[in-house]
C-alpha cells in the first residue's frame, strides 16, 4: 500500500519522505502517549520522573516483547524440525509487545515501590491512539490483511504485496496483479482500541471520585480489546499469526486475558465483604 502512495507522491512531485511508514507511524504514536501521560501524571500530581522511565522501560519491553512472542510461539515448530529457520521468519506480535510491556512497567513500579494502577489507567486512556496510528501502519506496509470481501470500505493491495502474492498462489488473481478487496482488518483493531480506551476513560478513577479501584480502567481496556480483538481475528487471513485448534494465537492470548481478569474481579468480590466483617468484630 505504501508504495503506491510514493508513487502518487512522486507523480505530484510531492517528496516520498513525507509518505509515513510503520516505523514513523508508531513512533508518532509513542510520541503522543507520552506526552498525554506525563501531562496527565503531573496535572494529577504525580511523580513524572518516574513515569518517564517507567514509559521507557515499557517501549523497550513493546519493541522486544513483539519478537520474544513470536519466537516463544514457533518453539515448538523449531524443536520438532531441529531447526532454527522458523526463529528467522517471525514478525512482530501485537500482544507480546503488549504483555512484554506491561509486565516490564509492573516490574519497575513494584521495585520502586510506586503505584502500579494508577499508572496503567493513565496508559490505558491512550493505548487506542498508539494502535490505531500503529495499525495505519500495518495497512500501509500491507501486512495483517483481511480475508476477501464486497465491502465499499475493502482494500485493495498492489501487485507483490503479501495479499496479492497470497491470492495469486491461490488462483484468486493472476500473477502479477492487484490482489482482490479485502476486509481492513488493520483498521478494526485500531477502531477496536479506540473503543477500549472510551471505556476506560468512563471508569477512569479520578472522574469517579475513586469508586473504582487503582487499574480498573486498564482492566476495562484490557477486556474490551481481547473482545474486539478475537472478533477482529475471525476476518483476518494472514496464516503466519499461528492457528492452533481453530484459533489464532491472538484470539488464545484474548481468552487468556479475559479469564485472567475475571479470575481477578471474583477474587476481589469475595474478599471484599471479608473485611469490613473483620472490622466489625473488631
Amino acid at each position: 500500500m505504501r508504495p503506491v502512495l510514493v508513487a502518487w507522491a512522486l507523480e505530484h512531485g510531492v517528496p516520498d519522505a513525507l509518505v509515513p511508514g510503520y516505523g514513523t507511524l508508531a513512533g508518532i504514536a509513542a510520541l503522543l502517549a507520552a506526552a498525554g501521560v506525563l501531562r496527565l501524571t503531573r496535572r494529577e500530581g504525580g511523580d513524572v520522573r518516574r513515569t518517564a522511565t517507567t514509559l521507557l522501560i515499557a517501549y523497550g519491553g513493546a519493541l522486544a516483547g513483539g519478537y520474544v512472542y513470536e519466537w516463544l510461539r514457533v518453539t515448538p515448530e523449531a524443536l520438532f524440525s531441529g531447526s532454527v529457520a522458523p526463529y528467522l521468519h517471525v514478525g512482530r506480535a501485537a500482544y507480546g509487545g503488549l504483555l512484554f510491556a506491561a509486565l516490564g512497567a509492573a516490574a519497575h513500579l513494584r521495585v520502586s515501590r510506586a503505584p502500579v494502577g494508577a499508572f496503567f489507567d493513565r496508559i490505558a486512556l491512550f493505548l487506542g491512539v498508539v494502535y490505531a496510528l500503529v495499525r495505519v501502519g500495518c495497512l500501509l506496509e500491507g501486512c495483517d490483511y483481511g480475508v476477501p470481501s464486497e465491502l465499499a470500505l475493502a482494500v485493495r493491495y498492489p501487485a507483490g504485496s503479501l495479499a496479492a502474492l497470497e491470492h495469486a498462489h491461490a488462483g484468486l488473481v493472476p500473477a502479477g496483479m492487484a490482489s482482490l478487496p479485502t476486509h481492513p482488518t488493520q483498521l478494526y483493531e485500531g477502531a477496536v482500541a479506540l473503543v477500549a480506551s472510551l471505556g476506560a476513560l468512563a471508569v477512569y478513577r479520578p472522574a469517579r471520585g475513586g469508586r473504582l479501584p487503582s487499574g480498573a480502567a486498564f482492566a476495562v481496556w484490557l477486556v474490551l480489546y481481547a473482545i474486539g480483538r478475537a472478533l477482529v481475528e475471525a476476518f483476518r487471513a494472514d496464516a503466519s499469526r499461528g492457528l492452533y485448534a481453530g484459533l489464532s494465537t491472538a484470539q488464545w492470548t484474548s481468552l487468556a486475558i479475559v479469564v485472567a481478569i475475571a479470575g481477578i474481579g471474583l477474587v476481589r468480590v469475595w474478599r471484599a465483604p471479608a473485611a469490613p466483617a473483620r472490622a466489625e468484630a473488631a
